[in-house]
This record gives structure tokens, sequence and C-alpha cells, in this order.
């Protein structure tokens, strides 16, 4: 059975031939037509031409016949036409192809006859004269009396109009040949344009029947072919977004879990783990494999935490508490339960979800301690300055010795006081991450400057302070930060070191960076507590650091300032023994 294709290609080729060959002869003939009457018009305006040249004379005879001979050459000459003038009486006097002696009279031609009556004749004839088809139009030349003075008759020869008439053919043949070959062409697209969409229809109906339902009839035709199509896409989209939904739902809830900070578990009816999420091995130290499928109770997880999961199947509530899980780090969790039930109430499992508030419980804490310490920092000035007040109220002012030892006092716990509140505020700015002002920084000169202010503190204890003169060594940083690192860690070397001691500062140029350590014999830092000198508030010896005026935090402040310049600060002490902080510096700032 001949397909509907082939049908349909058979029909569009035949019709498209026959409509292309009748158009073809008609074009032919109707150009033809016209090729004829352009050459019959321009004929007749030579004509014209000559016949109104010749027209000088009362009739034509009047010229000799050797002038007329050259006046039909010259114009003959002028064209590619046979001119010919011929007299009333149809005696030809004069031709441009032939001898005018030997021709027959011309009176009976129908063109001679036409321009007679009508002043101008045409005829299409062949010429026994030269024996071809020739074209002739006829003109009267002049009048005289009313009577025309002769006749000017032009030919041309009919071979070329069939030449015409030929190229004409050929270029129609080609012409129709390339039209009836794109007619081919655009009769498969169009088949196929048709019936492609009733072949994909048919191949996308056997794959939903195999459950491939992503699968769409992609063109979709017009009219009933389009409907056809439109309704099995439908369709499919419906079979198919039932299964695309399930699976995205999946996809969704596991994204979600999986990207939570915090740990979530589902626990089934059966007490049994159904479900979790990665984070939950950083709470419990247990894979997610290693636990689902597992009761609660057996799998690892906290005492306290399964108490609560056991509670919440009990009551039906949902529990929020703060559970300590020790393995595999400790922490303090603050633990989420809730229970999922049907429509009837009835407790179908429990959701528990775990966040880690350790570092809020440590920071709490650090808060704490750091307002109570502030507040014993603040309590001993304050202390002293209102008690040796109220002692120079109570009398002692008369007392010209007194008053003055207390008011120094009053003076020194003030001061010391005030030191306390910049060296809090500093800290605070520098947590706050204030943008540097950076500036190249000479490290080497800027020692020496702090030098020369700090020698007259250690001239008092008289240290022996080794300071190299250090060569031109620059980096990018702030220069009143770096002048206080420096300052905190050469001033608390003096402090912690006895009389007579020694501190040595060297530089290093390690490239990219410098390194800068502060060396000191002083009473030094106990290894347990090397770990703590950072802290606010810390004091190696809390009685001697007070007496010097020291506030606990200078250290803090340093840490901060180095690790906002992106560099590193390493402490190595030994008690009894002296100190050496070194911190290394990066030369350009990132």
């Amino acid at each position: 059975m001949q397909s509907f294709s082939f049908r349909l290609n058979t029909i569009i080729i035949s019709i498209m031939a026959l409509i292309l060959f009748l158009v073809g002869f008609y074009v032919a003939g109707l150009m033809e037509k016209v090729y004829v009457d352009t050459l019959a018009n321009r004929l007749t305006r030579e004509a014209n031409i000559i016949a109104t040249s010749i027209d000088t004379h009362k009739d034509v005879r009047a010229f000799a016949p050797t002038d007329l001979q050259r006046l039909v050459n010259r114009f003959s000459e002028a064209g590619n036409s046979r001119i010919t003038i011929v007299g009333l009486d149809g005696t030809v006097l004069a031709d441009s192809e032939a001898s005018a002696n030997r021709m027959d009279n011309h009176l009976n031609r129908p063109e001679i006859r036409e321009a007679l009556s009508n002043g101008r004749g045409q005829s299409l004839r062949f010429s026994h004269t030269i024996n071809t088809e020739m074209i002739y139009v006829a003109h009267v030349i002049g009048f005289s009396e009313g009577h025309p003075r002769g006749i000017v008759r032009l030919g041309l020869a009919i071979v070329d109009i069939n030449e015409f008439v030929h190229n004409l053919w050929y270029s129609l043949a080609l012409g129709m040949g390339a039209a009836l070959l794109l007619t081919v062409i655009v009769s498969l697209l169009v088949s196929r344009h048709i019936t492609r969409p009733i072949v994909e229809i048919t191949s996308v109906a056997r794959k939903i029947t195999q459950k491939k339902f992503d699968t769409r009839v992609h063109h979709m035709g017009v009219g009933e072919i389009g409907q056809l199509a439109y309704a099995l896409n439908f369709m499919a989209s419906s079979l198919e977004s039932q299964m695309k939904e399930i699976k995205e739902n999946e996809e969704k809830l596991s994204g979600v879990l999986n990207n939570m900070v915090s740990g979530v578990i589902l626990i089934g009816e059966s007490r049994r783990i159904l479900l979790l999420n990665s984070a939950i091995e950083e709470f419990l130290g247990h894979s997610e494999k290693t636990l689902i499928g597992k009761l609660h109770i057996e799998a690892g997880l906290n005492f306290g935490l399964s108490q609560l999961i056991d509670h919440c199947f009990q009551t039906g509530e949902k529990i929020r508490d703060e559970v300590h899980i020790y393995y595999p780090q400790e922490k303090i969790v603050d633990a989420n339960l809730a229970p999922y039930t049907t429509d009837h109430g009835e407790v179908k499992g429990v959701v528990v979800v775990l966040h880690d508030i350790t570092a809020i419980r440590r920071l709490e804490k650090m808060r704490s301690e750091f307002v109570a310490n502030v507040s014993h920092e603040l309590k001993t000035p304050i202390t002293s300055i209102k008690g040796f007040a109220e002692t120079l109220l109570d009398g002692a002012m008369e007392d010209k010795d007194i008053s003055r030892q207390f008011l120094e006092i009053i003076h020194t716990e003030s001061e010391r006081l005030h030191r306390l509140i910049n060296d809090i505020l500093d800290l605070s700015k520098i947590e706050k991450r204030l943008p540097h002002h950076l500036s190249e920084v000479d490290v080497g000169e800027l020692i020496q400057v702090i030098y020369h202010n700090l020698e007259a503190k250690i001239s008092k204890k008289r240290i022996d302070f080794i300071c190299p003169s250090f060569r031109a060594l620059t980096i990018e940083g702030d220069p009143d930060r770096l002048h206080q690192i420096i300052v905190n860690l050469i001033d608390n070397a003096i402090s912690y070191t006895p009389e007579q001691g020694t501190i040595k500062v060297n530089l290093v140029d390690l490239g990219e960076s410098i390194q800068l350590s502060v060396k000191d014999n002083g009473i030094g830092i106990p290894k347990a507590e090397i770990h703590r000198i950072f802290e606010r508030f810390y004091r190696v010896d809390k009685g001697r650091a007070r007496n010097s005026g020291g506030t606990g935090l200078g250290l803090a402040i340093v840490k901060h300032l180095v690790e906002s310049h992106h560099g590193t600060i390493m402490v190595d002490s030994e008690e009894g023994n002296g100190s050496t902080f070194t911190i290394i510096l990066p030369k350009v700032q990132p």
C-alpha cells in the first residue's frame, strides 16, 4: 500500500507540472507577440525618419538613381534592416540589398497597398528576393496635392525573431525545470511537515505504553492532527507529573535536611530511626547508614535524649529541653521534639531537631566572667578612692602630710581607673574591626621611638635593654596600632622583669613578612596557664601586676591587633626563666 506521503507528493508535482507547461506556452506566445510588435514599432519609426529625410522634392523620381541608392545605402549602414524605395506605380527605385532594376513591381505587396490606403502598412511574409521570412513596414513619403510622393519600406529578416523565440523557449525550459525541481523539494517538505506529526504521534504513543512518560510530540501540526498531538502530550504530562511530584518532594526533603546545620531525626511508630540528616553525625558521632533502622535506644543516642523521645511518644506533646552530649565532643544541645499524628490524633512518630548551643553558652559564660572581672577591677580603685576621700572628709585634711599622701593614692587609683576604662574602650573598638589607616611604617625606627619613650622606666629598674640598630624595614600597616602592639609587648616585659634583668628585642626579615620578638628573663608563665594569657584580665602574678598598674587587657589587645593585621602571635615561656613573645606580620596587607 502506497503511503500517504507518496500520494500527496504525486498529486502536488503533477498539478505543478501541468501549470508550468501551460504558463510556459502562454508566456512564450505573449513574448513573441510583444517582440514582433516592438520590432514593427522600431521599423515604423525608422521609416518615418527616412521618409522625412527624402521628402525634399515633389517626387522621389526627381532623385537621380545613384543619389537615391547612396542615400538608401547610407541609411541601411546605420541600421540592420533592409530599405526599399518604391514609386507610386510600384516601381522599385532603390533597394539596400538587391538591384532595383531586377526587382518586380511592388504595387501588389500587402504592405504597399496598406500604406497607400492608410499612410502606413505592415506584413509578415516570405521574401522571394532574398529567400527568407521577413517583417515589412511601409510608410508614405510626404504628400503633394493630396497624393503621396512615394513609399519607403523597411524589412527585417524573421530569423532574428526565430532566434529570439528559440532563446526564449530555452530560458523558459530552464526556468520551468528549476521551478519543477523546486516544486518537488517543496512538495517533499510539505508532505513531510504534514506526515511527520502523524509518525511522531504513533512513536510517542508506543513509548507511553512502555511507561516512558517523559516523551512528547514536538511537531504538533495543525487542525485535527494538532489537537490529537496536544491531547497525547497532555495525557503524558499528567502521568509524568504524578511521578515527578513524588521524586521532587523526596529531593526537596533531602536537600533541606542535608543543608541544615541542625541535626534532624525522624523516629517511627516502632521507635526505630526512619530518617536523619548528615549533620546528626557531628552531634552523635555515628554515620547516617549505621543509625537508619535501629531502635533509638540502641543506636547510641544520648540517654537523656532517648528519655525525651519516649516521653514525647507517651504524652503526644511538644518538648524542648537542653541535653548534654559527651561523645564525640562535649556539646550542649537544644533538643526540640514534636510528634506527628494522624487525623485521629494517633502518634505515628516523633521528629527530633537538635541545635548546637555550645558556643552560645560559652559566650554567655565569657560575658558573665567579663562582667565579673570588670566589676572586680573597677571595685578596687573605686573602693580606695571612696575610702580615702571619706577619711579626708572626716578630718584628715588638717594634717597636710597625711592629706597629700591620701590625695596621691586617690590620684594613682584614678589614673589606674582611667587606664582600665581606656583599655576596655580600645578592646571594644578593636573587636568591632574598624578599618585601618594603612601607610608605610618603618618598624625599626618605630622600635627606637618606643625605646626612647620608655627609657626612663627601663633605667628606673636598671634593666639591660638590648635593642640592636635596625636597618630600614618597612611594612604596610596602621602606624598607631603597630605602635600599640610593640608598646604593650615591651611594657609587659618591663613590668614582669625584675631589677637588673635583661630584655632583648629582635627584628628579622622573612621575605614577604617580618618577625618581631621580645624576650625577657622575668618571672615567666606556668605551662598550664600559657593558653590563658590572651584572655581579658588574666595576670600571671595578680598582685604584682596590679601594683604595677596593669589592667590585664594588654595582651588581649595585642592579639586582636595582630590578627587584624593578618599576622600571628606566639609565646614561649618557662616559669622562672622568662618569656619570649613573637609576632609575624605580612609586609603587604591582603
